[in-house]
């Protein structure tokens, strides 16, 4: 009996062994099969971080698992992610391997996240798989066929996001689970479904139709898997609150999916169609008393073939006598009647008719009624709609809580209109009916994301088949206000079909502050030392002019009174026709353009004439001229400068210096510099401290910018009554290159004598020197030309001598002795 024992438990750890051991044999042979097929299949960079099998892990069973995918496009995809996972895991009954129906038993896919994307020309970033050649014709099923019984299905915790740029249309899902359990390997089979989704996100041409919606769907479903028949048996959707009943079928054709379908609310109280709104504009919305009836029912029948061909379908919606009341609020919303019919016979998408025959609430004793009825929407889009009625959204917010936003304000309208596309293309205007009045007043908003508010305190606009006049329109959004009147036209054709709004304004604010507006844009604070940049995108459908007047701007620290100017917004840009503007105590004229027609190269090219301004007040204000010249910081002076240049923009909207070009020329009687780190140095090299502060007389400069570089062409000035000559370059490095040449006096040269090789009498005229200032603006390094102060010295010293000797010769003393000395010599040499 020991030696059975033994013998069986060695054979089991053996066994055992052997169950650890084999995936680890074969890991490689796997993992080059696996490699293969995804290669022989994809056209696209794929990646993963692990491949495991293992006999041990769910023993009886196989488990295999691929963990860390990335699926990643190639040529116009390149480097964007279509697919990606943290695990795929599969667990495979073993001994179902040598059956006729593989059992798997669970598959399992976590955190899957997937981006399809379709270009504007229909590119669709999914389309990866390889042509495979003529595809051999499928072999009739026989019954020794292996079959694959799939027993669980599970996605856990999956992100999809779809976005198509032929229809502007996006779509978001977070928080993805689902779970599905059956036998897919019968012909007929019941599938449970469970599957939840966070949140739910769809919108299309900058509107969202489903913000943020939780959905849930409970099913059993009959699944015909040899006709891809699917009929819903008891089941339940819910959106937010909403639930839904699914009746009917879906089947997966060849080239087609056929529907039967009808879909309808379980409940007909009208808090469960309030269950849709997002709970921060629903606050408390359990407590919130509703009465009235819901009604709501969608069929779909017939065969989806593609968007150009449909199946009928049909959309009922419905709600009677409404009213909804808070316990805690004085006001109610009451008498609510809603009547919505969207229907398609089938077929073409242009046989859809949306039909609003009623929309009437009162809020606060005022009633307000709408309607809109549109059809053949491809072909021809023909519309009529009116709304009448007065809304007072001050007593909206005694009706409903709004603690995420503030509102208020008396909005009226009396507007009707009736037409079609096809009139307002041809400018038809005398067919269409188009008319009435809307006003505002008193209104106000305010978010988180709007926290100054925006105020508009009186508005008032009249409509016509041509155009929207705006005759009264005063505004304030913190401390700046602003005023308009004008008209705005092409209005039907850019609601009805995304044409391009045009119009013609006048413009006048009293007071803009830029430091709050940006800050407010940009979600951050700005001190009184900081101004934060953000790139702002010019939409490609607006065309208006605007004639601007504002008082006073404040940016920063720069204030600047009586703008005044016309601004053109077009195609994307905007254009400053003269802009004029008093600033940094002087004025200045801006002509050029802001581009961001291309996003990713916008752009500004402006011609700028400055007058008289302070060059201190300038370098502290603008970053392009502190970048230029930084010695501006130093600096005083008035200069008066014509400057054109051109530079691409980063994505904070600032310039990118080595894409600067242009040039100009500046001039100024004078501008005093002191305490930079060049003259410092100079001051110390030739011991005068008075270089430590220099003023510049008669400035006239040509500069040209070649990829931000600055190129100083060479000019001559006055110091201390001496003129001067420079040139040089500067770089984006911050790197320097100038050549300085000045008259120096002697007495200021015998300092640096040791350089000459001697010593430098100081009587005389100046002595010329060149400066050759290096290095960069933060180490300048200095070095002196004296070339030609040693050759005029030179020649000085060399004339000083001989008149030194002759005048020695001439004296008489001197004539004397060497007679002396001539005698004695003579006598010993006898």
């Amino acid at each position: 009996m020991k030696k059975f024992l033994k013998i069986f438990g060695i054979t089991v750890l053996s066994i055992f062994i052997l169950l650890l051991i084999l995936p680890f044999v074969f890991k490689g042979t796997i993992k080059k099969m696996v490699n293969e097929e995804i290669n022989n299949s994809v056209n696209a960079k794929v990646e993963y971080s692990g491949l495991s099998l293992s006999l041990i892990r769910n023993f009886p069973d196989i488990h295999f698992h691929l963990d860390g995918l990335t699926l990643s496009g190639k040529d116009k995809f390149e480097g964007d992610t279509l697919l990606a996972f943290d695990r795929f895991a599969v667990v495979v009954d073993v001994s179902s391997l040598f059956s006729d129906v593989v059992q798997v038993n669970d598959i399992l896919i976590d955190h899957p996240t997937v981006n399809a994307r379709v270009l504007a020309d229909s590119t669709a970033n999914w389309d990866i798989m390889k042509e495979t050649g003529e595809e051999e014709p499928l072999k009739e099923e026989s019954s020794s066929d292996m079959k694959v019984r799939i027993n669980s299905f599970r996605i856990v915790n999956g992100d999809i996001s779809y976005n198509d740029l032929t229809s502007d249309m996006v779509a978001g899902i977070k928080g993805l689970d689902v779970s599905m359990t059956g036998d897919l390997s019968e012909k007929t089979t019941e599938l449970e479904l469970v599957s939840s989704i966070k949140d739910l996100s769809v919108g299309m041409e900058g509107t969202k139709y489903m913000n943020k919606v939780k959905v849930g769907l409970n099913a059993k479903v009959k699944a015909e898997t040899d006709k891809m028949l699917f009929t819903f048996l008891d089941n339940e959707m819910t959106l937010n609150g909403l639930a839904l009943g699914i009746d009917g079928s879906v089947q997966m054709k060849d080239d087609a999916i056929g529907t039967d379908l009808r879909i309808s609310a379980k409940r007909s109280d009208l808090k469960t169609l309030l269950a849709l709104v997002p709970k921060e504009f629903m606050m408390d919305f359990e407590d919130v008393h509703t009465e009235g009836d819901f009604h709501f029912v969608t069929t779909v029948k017939g065969d989806y073939i593609d968007s150009d061909h449909l199946p009928a379908f049909n959309v009922d919606l419905n709600v009677n006598n409404g009213r909804v009341k808070y316990p805690d609020l004085p006001e109610s919303i009451d008498n609510i009647n809603v009547r919505c019919v969207v229907d398609n016979p089938g077929g073409s998408p242009d046989h859809t008719v949306t039909d609003i025959e009623t929309f009437h609430f009162e809020l606060a004793g005022n009633p307000f009624d709408a309607g809109m009825k549109i059809t053949t929407p491809v072909s021809n889009l023909t519309f009529s709609g009116n709304a009448v009625g007065t809304i007072d959204l001050g007593s909206l917010e005694k009706a409903i809580p709004l603690d995420s936003f503030e509102i208020r304000g008396v909005i009226t309208s009396d507007i009707v209109v009736e037409g079609d596309y096809e009139m307002i293309d041809k400018e038809q205007y005398e067919k269409i009916k188009s008319n009435g009045t809307a006003t505002m007043k008193g209104f106000f908003y305010s978010d988180k994301d709007l926290s100054l508010g925006i105020h508009i305190d009186d508005a008032v606009m009249t409509f016509s088949p041509r155009y929207m006049e705006l005759k009264t329109f005063k505004s304030r959004i913190g401390k700046s206000d602003f005023s308009m009147k004008g008209r705005i036209e092409n209005y039907l054709a850019y609601v009805m079909k995304d044409d391009v709004l045009k119009g013609n304004l006048s413009h006048y604010s009293k007071f803009i502050n830029a430091n709050e507006l940006m800050a407010m844009s940009s979600g951050e604070e700005v001190s009184a030392d900081t101004t934060v940049s953000t790139l702002v995108e010019i939409p490609k459908n607006l065309d208006f002019v605007l004639t601007s007047k504002v008082d006073k701007i404040l940016y920063d620290k720069l204030v600047i009174t009586n703008t005044k100017g016309k601004i053109t917004i077009r195609d994307g840009k905007v254009v400053l026709d003269g802009l004029y503007m008093a600033l940094l105590d002087g004025s200045m004229k801006l002509t050029g353009t802001y581009s961001t027609a291309d996003l990713k190269r916008p752009y500004m090219d402006f011609d700028i004439k400055a007058n008289n301004i302070s060059i201190n007040k300038a370098a502290n204000s603008f970053s392009v001229v502190d970048s230029l010249l930084p010695f501006a910081r130093n600096a005083k002076g008035r200069v008066s400068a014509g400057f054109k240049y051109f530079s691409r923009l980063n994505s904070a909207g600032d310039p990118v210096l080595a894409t600067l070009n242009g040039g100009g020329n500046l001039k100024s009687d004078g501008i005093e510099v002191s305490g930079t780190k060049v003259q410092n140095m100079l001051s110390s090299m030739l011991k005068n401290p008075r270089y430590k502060q220099l003023v510049a007389k008669d400035l006239n400069v040509d500069f040209t910018l070649d990829r931000g570089g600055l190129v100083i062409k060479p000019f001559k000035t006055k110091i201390y009554g001496k003129e001067l000559k420079i040139q040089g370059h500067q770089g984006l490095d911050k790197t320097m290159d100038y050549r300085v040449d000045m008259p120096v006096s002697r007495k200021d040269l015998a300092a640096v004598a040791g350089i000459l090789g001697g010593v430098i009498p100081t009587n005389g005229d100046d002595v010329p020197i060149g400066i050759l200032v290096k290095g960069t603006f933060d180490n300048p390094k200095i070095d002196l030309d004296l070339t030609a102060a040693k050759k005029i010295l030179g020649d000085e010293l060399s004339k000083e001598a001989d008149k030194a000797i002759d005048n020695l010769v001439k004296d008489k003393n001197v004539q004397k002795q060497l007679k002396d000395m001539k005698k004695k010599l003579g006598n010993i040499f006898k």
